[in-house]
């Protein structure tokens, strides 16, 4: 597959859009170690750092794919909860590089659990997010694991050694800032009003659930951006800036934002799993400037 390759789609009203052609890469395939998938996982790692994961036929993360619309509904019933009752889950004392607990923007509402608090921890979640803890949990568990695994697969196809690889700086015995966060972000009367918030993300890797139209990318090398399609069944990875350094940059953040191809206001929620390094790392790297 041609990277970076960009073709046109029609909207219901119409309207054509460019989208990006991205490729697919099966995580059962990679889990089984197919030499195939996983030189498709490294290709579309180092450009454009945007692939689709296929959970369909992975036996765990098949778990994911079912319990996707249950996490949709508890993120809608706890963004349609009172303001004052979501800011009381507002969390003080954080670090700048960390999102836990309720945050509120211009653009957008989220929370984010940490993989150390629900699942290492079991910290409790509150009101309709603790009702369905268990779910909550496995969800991050599942995506997790999903990470680690690519991680690997990557590290195998980087050729590097033991002290080298990937997975060394994301162990699940240290403590990181990964975690899942719930994402609210309607769309706007107009696509006009959508403020510039183009981006890299900061850790690992990010997985991606969303089933409207709104994830906009940058292609270089086709010199355009273009929107994500949403793919049932699939999950949209995400490579991200830790990710990028620890291959030496071989391996590709992209830039992207989050927008709107046509006018109109409807409710739009994201799934994200960010896998983040473990905070001895980010230390390392805070004090070498």
């Amino acid at each position: 597959m041609a990277q970076n390759a960009v073709t046109s789609t029609a909207l219901a009203n119409h309207e054509l859009i460019d989208v990006a052609v991205l490729e697919t890469v099966d995580l059962a395939l990679l889990a089984t170690r197919e030499s195939t998938e996983i030189e498709k996982l490294l290709r579309a790692a180092q450009y454009p750092g945007l692939f689709y994961l296929d959970l369909r036929n992975d036996p765990s993360a098949m778990q994911l794919l079912a319990d996707l619309p249950g996490v949709y509904s508890v993120s809608e019933k706890y963004f349609d909860q009172p303001h004052q009752l979501k800011v009381s889950d507002y969390r003080e004392g954080q670090k700048p590089s960390q999102d836990r607990g309720y945050k509120t923007s211009d653009c957008d509402e989220t929370f984010e659990m940490a993989y150390d608090e629900i699942v290492k921890g079991r910290t409790p979640l509150p009101g309709v997010l603790g009702d369905n803890a268990d779910m909550l949990r496995k969800f991050s568990e599942l995506s997790h694991s999903a990470c680690l695994t690519m991680l690997s697969c990557l590290s195998d196809s980087l050729g590097l050694d033991k002290n080298d690889r990937l997975e060394k700086h994301h162990r699940q015995t240290e403590s990181s800032d990964s975690g899942l966060k719930l994402i609210y972000e309607p769309s706007l009367a107009s696509k006009g009003q959508v403020g510039d918030n183009k981006h890299t993300d900061s850790g690992t890797f990010t997985l991606l659930f969303y089933d409207q139209w709104g994830l906009h990318a940058e292609l270089p090398e086709a010199k355009k951006w273009a929107f994500t399609a949403p793919v049932p069944g699939c999950a949209l990875i995400n490579v991200a800036n830790s990710l990028q350094r620890l291959s030496g940059n071989r391996l590709h953040s992209p830039l992207h934002r989050v927008t709107q191809p046509v006018d109109g206001f409807a409710k739009r929620y994201y799934i994200s799993y960010f896998l983040r390094p473990e905070h001895n790392l980010q230390e390392m790297w805070a004090q070498a400037g």
